[in-house]
């Protein structure tokens, strides 16, 4: 199983296949309720579903992103929670000791969690340990939990596992990700749902 790459700086991520992680982000958007409180994890696919978050839903986004955290503040709609901390450069967010201990008082209806490898036998994995650590607190305080997964984080793994696949509620996934990938994930549990097309 190939390694997934290292991490690119968020700022460096932000315009890269736009449209695709649009897509992603108005299928996964569609399974929001009204009156979430939502967790929108560091990454450059979340910060297209920020774009694209339902209007006059009654939401309250928490983030610990701060291109995130931005984009959601430019919204009259939404109720903004910034988790704050040591930004890491990487990450694009905070995931230190003090962002940790903020999170842990959180009810989290939804999470959108951001993953840099994805597969059937890895599961979810992260880069970075302190990301990874962070990452599995959230899931721990959500009742729903979300991951979009672009198609080059399909069957890839990275060195710090967050979750099994089954254990998210839902992975997102392209309109074209390889059939074989989603065959391999779907017989180790996961829920899938494919994303319409770009516009």
């Amino acid at each position: 199983m190939p390694i997934a790459g290292g991490m690119t700086p968020m700022a460096a991520r932000i315009g890269q296949d736009r449209e695709r992680k649009l897509a992603l982000a108005r299928t996964a958007a569609r399974g929001i309720a009204r009156g979430e409180f939502l967790f929108l994890d560091s990454g450059s696919t979340n910060l297209a579903l920020a774009e694209v978050l339902p209007d006059d839903f009654d939401l309250t986004v928490a983030t610990n992103a701060i291109d995130i955290a931005a984009t959601v503040l430019h919204r009259q709609d939404l109720q903004l929670i910034m988790i704050g901390g040591s930004v890491h450069p990487a990450v694009g967010g905070c995931v230190d000791a003090d962002a940790l201990m903020q999170v842990q008082r959180l009810n989290i209806d939804r999470c959108f969690i951001g993953a840099c490898a994805v597969s059937a036998q890895g599961g979810i994995s992260a880069v970075d340990p302190t990301d990874a650590a962070f990452k599995r607190t959230l899931l721990s305080l959500s009742r729903v939990s979300v991951a979009m997964v672009t198609n080059e984080k399909l069957e890839t793994r990275a060195p710090h596992r967050i979750a099994g696949a089954k254990t998210i509620s839902q992975l997102t996934v392209e309109h074209d990700a390889p059939a074989a990938r989603l065959a391999l994930l779907k017989r180790a549990g996961a829920a899938i749902m494919t994303a319409a097309p770009p516009v």
